[in-house]
């Protein structure tokens, strides 16, 4: 079969992969805790995270002691690097999609990238979804 990612593309559906995993176990933490805790909103919900509650007060003890679980449990550091990892592959990913660019959309794109995160997000999306064994590296 032939490959239709290039190493660009992998490096940063890998980098996407553990930053995602590691915010996975961040909210299960949370969910845990409020399990633990046994939160519940005023109107009888029960907040999926911890963002969805409703009393402020108990949000921000929830919040801190939630927290300091993440921290202690070495996911906080996990995640700034797995981040920084990823920004570096997003910029890689970027940086490749404007190199196949034609050069008028290459130089509209190039400004407008380093400003607008939309334009940054969708850029990303693009060069991500591009089948790369239709274009030479």
């Amino acid at each position: 079969m032939k490959k239709t990612t290039n190493k660009v593309q992998d490096n940063y559906m890998k980098a996407k992969a553990v930053v995602e995993s590691i915010e996975s176990r961040q909210k299960e933490i949370e969910r845990q805790y409020i399990a633990d805790k046994g939160i519940v909103n005023p109107d009888g919900s029960i907040p999926e995270l911890l963002y969805c509650m409703e009393d402020d007060a108990a949000f921000e003890t929830a919040n801190e002691e939630c927290s300091a679980i993440i921290v202690s449990a070495g996911l906080e550091s996990e995640l700034n690097a797995a981040s920084a990892v990823l920004k570096t592959a997003e910029e890689k990913l970027i940086e490749y999609g404007l190199s196949i660019a034609p050069a008028g959309v290459r130089a509209v794109l190039q400004e407008e990238v380093k400003k607008n995160a939309c334009t940054r997000m969708k850029v990303i999306d693009l060069v991500f979804r591009l089948d790369a064994s239709t274009v030479r590296m």
